[in-house]
Order: C-alpha cells, then structure tokens, then sequence
C-alpha cells in the first residue's frame, strides 16, 4: 500500500527510496577512506549516501559503441563531466553517483553502477547513446564480476530503466556531438573534497 501511495504521488523512483533500505558496505565506506582511492563516500547526501569520483574513470571496452560525444555541467563554468569515444567513456572527477539501487553496495558493484548510472544520465539529457547499449554493458560487467544474479539483474533493468530514465534529470547536462574525438584527456589528479587542501 505504502509503495503504491508513492508511485502515485512521486513515480518510480519514490517507490524505490520509499520501500528500499538502501545500504552501503564496511568495505566499501573503509576503501572510501584511504587517502588514494579512486572515490569517496559522502554519507549526508540524500537518499541515504553517495559516492564520488576523486579521479577521472577512464573505461575502455571493445563491444560497445558510445558514440562521440561529451556532457558539461549546465552551470558557469560549464566544467566537462563526460565523454564519450566509440569504445571509450571517460567520466571525470568529481561524478556523484548512489551505488546500486536495491540494497547493499559492495565493492565489485561500484564500477558497473557508476558507469550505468552516467550513462542513464547522460541519456536523460539527449546524449546519441541507446539505452539497450547502456544496459548490456551493465550485464558484461556484471558477469566479468562473477555476479551469479547477472541476467535477473539484467532484465529488471530493461523493464523498469525506462520507467527510471523518463523521470530523470533532464537539463541537469550540456550535451555536445562531435564530428570526431576531442583532445586528449588532461592528467588527473585527485580532487580535492570539503575539508581537504588541494594539491
């Protein structure tokens, strides 16, 4: 009844924060800690915690085809967020993302919920990508990760994600196409975060 008032009033994702406990794991919030991971927790962050990039994600996979194209952020001064090359998508640092939608995040979740959550993202806002591709990724790293519940994981995506993407963020990312790929990538470094002196 409680999920069923929620979808009424607020739509998919208020059924998902409504019913859904979401936890993050010992492991991950203790990884999140040391001084060179690659991410980082914010726990204030609604709905229950987030995670941040600390440095750019540089993934690289042969089946997919993303496209060429990149996203900044809508606000002055336009700072780039992500990019997509064919076979590449670089999201830079500073990306929040919420692990994964059901339940506990563990550490072998954290890569294919932040590039499928990007991606979706990216998506919302008019990025030429399909949804079927965002998806099938999503499955590949799954299974690469020894996920026995792969392909349930897989099929509730494709039924529900689109539910998930017409409610999205949309204007929430300055999509740009391009005729072929933009520069290279500048160097990373991590970012700093609240509370921390930059480099």
């Amino acid at each position: 009844m409680i999920a069923g008032l929620a979808l009424f009033v607020g739509g998919c994702r208020q059924v998902v924060y409504t019913v859904n406990m979401k936890q993050i794991s010992p492991e991950v919030r203790a990884a999140a800690a040391r001084p060179d991971s690659w991410y980082a927790w914010l726990p204030e962050r609604s709905p229950g915690f987030c995670l941040i990039t600390r440095h750019a994600v540089v993934w690289r996979d042969l089946e997919m085809n993303l496209g060429c194209w990149r996203a900044r952020h809508p606000l002055p001064p336009h700072r780039m967020m992500m990019e997509a090359r064919g076979d590449t998508f670089i999201l830079h640092r500073r990306y929040i993302w919420d692990g994964m939608t059901w339940g506990c995040t563990r550490p072998r979740d954290l890569m294919p919920t932040l590039l499928h959550d990007a991606l979706y993202h990216a998506l919302q806002n008019g990025a030429p990508v399909s949804r079927r591709e965002i998806d099938r990724l999503f499955l590949r790293l799954r299974r690469q990760n020894g996920e026995g519940s792969a392909y349930a994981e897989y099929l509730g995506i494709r039924i529900a994600g689109g539910l998930f993407n017409a409610a999205g963020e949309k204007g929430s990312l300055l999509i740009e196409t391009e005729p072929s790929p933009p520069a290279a990538l500048e160097p990373d470094r991590p970012e700093p975060l609240a509370g921390e002196s930059a480099d």
